[in-house]
């Protein structure tokens, strides 16, 4: 077992979007958005684990551990807000509302490896925590364009004096039990100051 950082990130009202712009534009745009989202996973050295329709999977920790993988998993997801507003300028006036999101932090253990046979393989994680960030991601459908964190993560953001505020309890099962749940609203770096 290893202690990773996960990030799920998932877009708003997919379903009747594409309806209504048809398949060639809706893999275009979620192209552009996975192509945005997922570079600024990279550059807080993270992975992309798994693509799951209109949002993904992203690890932090896998395959290296380091001190920083939930600081950089909460990096990340900022920037991912605040990336946002581009990827809407860039289908401007395509769509007639912008795109929303919500984006689930949550640190824990997890199993890593090659999954699969022969013929399919996949370098991926499985554990209560991968369920955990996707549970998350349920609480963030009532908050557009929020990030949620559970006090896993808070706990293991050493370089960070985050700006949250406590949003509920949910009970993660006998393994994990009761975890609080915040929104992230900011962050400074310790040291110094900026997002």
């Amino acid at each position: 077992l290893k202690i990773l950082t996960f990030l799920n990130i998932d877009i708003r009202g997919f379903s009747a979007l594409s309806k209504k712009i048809g398949p060639q534009r809706t893999v275009a745009m979620l192209n552009h958005f996975f192509m945005t989202m997922g570079d600024i996973v990279f550059k807080h050295q993270g992975i992309v684990d798994k693509y799951l329709g209109d949002g993904f999977l992203a690890v932090f920790g896998a395959p290296v551990a380091s001190a920083t993988d939930a600081d950089n998993a909460i990096a990340a997801a900022l920037e991912m807000q605040t990336a946002l507003p581009a990827v809407n300028d860039y289908f401007a006036g395509e769509f007639d509302r912008p795109l929303a999101m919500g984006i689930s932090i949550h640190t824990g253990e997890a199993v890593v490896g090659n999954i699969g046979f022969e013929k399919k393989m996949d370098y991926t994680v499985i554990g209560d925590s991968v369920n955990v960030v996707f549970r998350l991601q349920d609480r963030t459908k009532s908050r557009p364009n929020s990030i949620l964190l559970s006090e896993k993560t808070r706990l293991a953001a050493m370089n960070s004096i985050l700006d949250l505020r406590e949003v509920g309890t949910y009970n993660a099962g006998v393994n994990l039990g009761e975890l609080t749940i915040y929104e992230l609203v900011g962050r400074q770096t310790r040291g110094r100051t900026g997002p």
